[in-house]
């Protein structure tokens, strides 16, 4: 049974439509890729999961719950976890009180003390600028504080929405290697990405979306071969 389970999703913004009839799967311990252009459905199909966005038909299912009726203080007790585009830190909070937020559904105190611990290991650099007001990190620094805010709750699947986005070359190989560490805790990650390359470079199986339709879909290493991605997705 996969770990997480769409079927059939709609979504609207009013009178249109974002999504449209969308299907997909992930199964425990994996990563999957959802690429396409922008304006694609990528993040309607991301708000929709981490209950942000209600849809308009369709199912969502994971570890055998229903989650496309369920708030999202609902959907991150179950496991669930959202890193949104863009970032997104609160800039006049210090990076330690950014992380103690994002595991305010965390009520066992030592729990946090220890994802704490876990994300100073993880990401040194936060451990370094835990005092400092969020806002007056880096973009990149931004970005891992981000990362390791949806991961304070120990979520069993990890949504990240274009998380190399406006990232230096380094920072991006910095952001594959923290994913790969994610995945191999048994995290299943989901990657919504635009950088092509390195989603399917990154991943086990990507979905392309196309105005809001999955057009392709299979095991990463296939679609890489694939002409039509690749004249596409990776100018080649």
């Amino acid at each position: 049974m996969p770990h997480l389970k769409v079927e059939s999703l709609s979504a609207h913004y009013g009178r249109v439509q974002a999504l449209d009839n969308v299907s997909l799967e992930a199964e425990k311990g994996s990563i999957v890729a959802l690429i396409g252009a922008n304006g694609a459905g990528k993040t309607t199909l991301m708000m929709s999961l981490s209950g942000v966005l209600t849809p308009s038909t369709g199912t969502i299912e994971f570890e055998g719950k229903r989650l496309e009726r369920s708030s999202p203080e609902q959907i991150v007790s179950w496991g669930l976890s959202h890193c949104p585009e863009g970032r997104r830190v609160w800039p006049k909070m210090t990076v330690l009180e950014n992380l103690e937020m994002g595991a305010i559904s965390v009520t066992d105190k030592s729990k946090v003390a220890e994802r704490l611990e876990w994300s100073f290991s993880t990401f040194p650099i936060l451990a370094e600028r835990r005092r400092q007001m969020a806002g007056s990190l880096s973009g990149g620094e931004q970005q891992m504080l981000a990362i390791a805010r949806a991961l304070m709750p120990s979520p069993r699947l990890l949504m990240l929405d274009e998380p190399s986005l406006g990232l230096a070359p380094i920072m991006v190989e910095k952001v594959v290697d923290i994913v790969r560490e994610i995945r191999s805790t048994g995290t299943t990650v989901l990657l919504v990405e635009q950088n092509a390359f390195m989603a399917l470079s990154l991943s086990d199986y990507t979905y392309v979306l196309e105005t809001g339709k999955i057009r392709l879909f299979g095991p990463s290493a296939e679609l890489m071969e694939n002409d039509e991605v690749r004249q596409a997705y990776l100018g080649v």
